[in-house]
């Protein structure tokens, strides 16, 4: 079997393609599997992962797979912005990151330091337990309102990659004798195929496959 999202190899019966994550829906027959995995498609209010098409043989010959190539390049143009929105989209996920409590016991020291030198002359010495309260309280809160908008802008995040990879997938599954697996239809690996293909450098589709 081949996934046909990222054009793996998989084993016989494979349920989740190990390299990508796509779920397998068809075997190795062409069948369409009855259950799959619905945690590797959904994560709660997150929207269903719409389901790939089967792939189209590839072409016999070279000639052949030049023109579809051609063919294919010109109709999936219409979506090489979506694919740099989505790009995009997986940087700016791949940055955020959860709130550190130790960053925050720190920071929230620090500040608590300060308030109770400013404020600390107004009550009678030794009130050490106000520099506690205040450094738990700072900390506790800050950490809780970075907390709440990191869960808020990663959420935010994968809902427009999922709205995103969507679109794609249901362009993708209008295409017409598409032989391409889902990975395969950016404009650079368009352009490395058909480059390749025209000078000689790469001999078939499956030779890039292998080889990619």
């Amino acid at each position: 079997m081949i996934c046909r999202r990222c054009g793996c190899m998989l084993d016989k019966g494979t349920r989740i393609c190990p390299f990508c994550g796509e779920p397998v829906v068809f075997d190795e027959t062409g069948r369409r599997l009855e259950k799959q995995d619905d945690q590797a498609m959904e994560k709660g209010d997150m929207p269903e992962l719409v389901p790939l098409k089967e792939l189209a043989p590839v072409p016999g010959t070279r000639e052949e797979t030049l023109a579809e190539l051609r063919r294919l390049r010109q109709y999936f143009s219409a979506m090489d912005e979506k694919y740099a929105v989505l790009e995009d989209l997986w940087l700016m996920g791949s940055r955020w990151r959860q709130p550190s409590r130790s960053h925050w016991l720190a920071g929230g020291g620090l500040l608590a330091l300060l308030l109770y030198l400013l404020i600390g002359i107004h009550f009678p010495a030794g009130v050490i337990v106000l520099f506690f309260i205040l450094w738990g309280v700072i900390s506790y809160v800050g950490y809780q309102r970075s907390w709440r908008a990191y869960v808020a802008h990663k959420a935010k995040t994968e809902l427009d990659i999922r709205m995103t990879e969507n679109q794609l997938r249901t362009f993708y599954n209008e295409a017409t004798r598409c032989f391409l697996p889902l990975d395969y239809t950016s404009p650079g690996v368009f352009h490395e195929l058909i480059l390749g293909l025209d000078s000689g450098m790469i001999t078939s589709f499956e030779d890039y496959r292998i080889n990619n």
